[in-house]
């Protein structure tokens, strides 16, 4: 089973100008929980989640209109190719603790997102006797280790990649993994306000 087979490839995504108050509307419309956010050629650059802007937002007295995903947006993004096997995402949203991966091409250039419940759902599904088989023990691992980022009640929560400033590691620019061509994604780290645009797929 590859990532093209489960991914959805018309995806919404952001820009580093896009204002908080947009990227909000963009999960309302499409109903996610992230987007992407693309650079001029469409390569992947980083991710904001709708955590990352209730929580920017509630420490924060200005509008969200007047905050930017530059200023939150996650710059170091774990990725995966399109031609990479399921496994291979299960494996990275279990190493970097995230729900949703871009999907890249070899120039990093977005072709789509996969996330955990792309994943789950066809899992249920083939329990029905469709489609390829993806263990469920590799898919309850994953889920167990994405669940550790949000165990608040303990006071020991782990750290995901998808949060602004919250590296699991220190990585090379772009990692492989198993025998796919799964990568981690750095964002440069020029800021400056290009012309102001938002895009979706």
């Amino acid at each position: 089973m590859k990532v093209r087979d489960l991914c959805v490839c018309d995806v919404a995504a952001a820009t580093r100008e896009t204002n908080l108050s947009r990227a909000g509307a963009l999960m309302r419309k499409y109903n996610i929980g992230a987007v992407p956010v693309v650079d001029r050629n469409d390569r992947v650059i980083g991710m904001v989640t709708d955590r990352d802007i209730a929580l920017e937002l509630s420490r924060r007295n200005a509008p969200a209109s007047e905050i930017f995903v530059d200023e939150i947006m996650s710059e170091k993004v774990a990725a995966v190719d399109r031609e990479d096997d399921v496994q291979i995402a299960l494996h990275q949203m279990a190493r970097h603790k995230v729900r949703r991966l871009p999907v890249v091409d070899e120039d990093d250039t977005l072709q789509g997102i996969l996330s955990i419940d792309d994943i789950f759902c066809h899992a249920v599904e083939q329990g029905e006797g469709k489609g390829k088989k993806i263990p469920y023990e590799d898919l309850v691992e994953t889920l167990g280790a994405i669940a550790q980022e949000y165990r608040g009640e303990s006071g020991a929560v782990k750290k995901g990649v998808h949060a602004r400033g919250r590296a699991v590691e220190e990585e090379p620019e772009v990692e492989e993994e198993h025998r796919g061509r799964s990568r981690l994604i750095r964002a440069e780290s020029e800021r400056g306000r290009q012309a102001r645009f938002e895009r979706t797929r």
